[in-house]
């Protein structure tokens, strides 16, 4: 892959499988950083802040600054905060909760009604490793204004962690809800535009200088595929060779493992 500028890397199977760094992920970092170009790391798991992230990876070894790291639960309030969607009740951890009230938003825990309606400007789903049945209710209750906004960080249906094992993730949840409102939210993360909309803007660079390296077809290589980037599926995640077969995605390239990713 030549003349790129700019490398976007997926996190969870790409980068790390739970809290074990992927072999040669590290090495790739710095390489890009030694070439003179560019990257960001792109994640769809809205579980985290930036901030837990930079933590996190400087624990495991990678050498990662905050404005490194964009993620869908970062997108989604840049989002709900461009619409004026101020008051929002949330399905998410508490630390995706804190980073939305820091980014200026009111999280509503308790929504009353008032004058008949809902003291709330959108419901919101993330990966929420904290979800309750009593969570589940009140997103239901609320959706049942089919006019209220309803947002999705990603639509992610698991994500992998060690062993081979996957967790259910942000778009399950959703499909869970679906068969209680009948609504599915507007998705905003990976393979959607905008988080790549503000990735390519924050570097200042065109489609055509950017590839999207990931390891899941239908987010990360749909991604590239729909709005005009390269890209490169690695099999260390989600994805497997024999998925190539029957899949409306296909990557620019595909490897076994971002160990043999070549910086050109």
């Amino acid at each position: 892959m030549e003349n790129k500028k700019l490398y976007l890397f997926d996190l969870d199977g790409t980068l790390l499988l739970g809290d074990q760094v992927i072999d040669g992920a590290i090495e790739a970092i710095n390489k890009i950083r030694e070439a003179g170009k560019e990257f960001l790391i792109f994640t769809n798991n809205s579980s985290r802040t930036r901030k837990q992230y930079v933590e996190k990876l400087t624990k495991l070894g990678f050498n990662i600054k905050e404005d490194e790291i964009v993620t869908a639960g970062y997108i989604t309030g840049k989002y709900l905060i461009k619409k004026n969607k101020k008051n929002i009740y949330v399905l998410g951890t508490k630390k995706f909760k804190e980073m939305l009230e820091e980014l200026g938003l009111n999280v509503v825990e308790n929504p009353i009604k008032i004058d008949g309606k809902y003291n709330v400007d959108a419901v919101v789903l993330g990966l929420d490793t904290e979800l309750t049945y009593e969570k589940l209710q009140t997103a239901c209750n609320l959706l049942q204004d089919s006019n209220l906004t309803y947002i999705g960080a990603n639509p992610d249906l698991v994500f992998p962690v060690e062993n081979g094992i996957f967790y259910p993730d942000c778009g399950s949840i959703a499909k869970m809800l679906f068969y209680s409102v009948k609504r599915f939210p507007k998705f905003l993360g990976k393979p959607h535009h905008e988080i790549l909309d503000y990735c390519l803007e924050k570097k200042g660079v065109s489609k055509d200088e950017t590839v999207i390296i990931g390891d899941r077809l239908y987010t990360d290589i749909a991604c590239g595929q729909e709005n005009g980037c390269d890209t490169i599926l690695i099999f260390s995640g989600e994805a497997r060779k024999e998925d190539l077969i029957n899949s409306e995605y296909q990557p620019t390239l595909f490897l076994d493992s971002i160990k043999e990713l070549k910086i050109k």
